[in-house]
């Protein structure tokens, strides 16, 4: 579970960094949340005994590669 809370921290802090570095632009909060809230939602499943449950099952893990992956995308490429 060590590796997913890692990948949900750096969720949460690249998409802090984003809105701090992008903080005049408009609709920054919801650009920022894009990236942190599935941070927080990975990093919660990582405390549930039925969600490391469902972690350890590829399908999910394949799923939150895909949804990390396309978060950090977004937040370096977002204006």
């Amino acid at each position: 579970m060590s590796n997913f809370r890692m990948w949900a921290y750096s969720m949460i802090a690249v998409g802090a960094i984003n809105w701090d570095y992008q903080r005049r632009h408009p609709n920054v909060i919801a650009h920022s949340l894009f990236i942190i809230i599935p941070g927080l939602i990975l990093l919660g499943l990582t405390y549930l005994p039925a969600g490391v449950a469902l972690l350890q099952k590829k399908a999910a893990r394949i799923a939150w590669v895909i949804v990390g992956i396309a978060a950090l995308i977004y937040a370096f490429t977002n204006k």
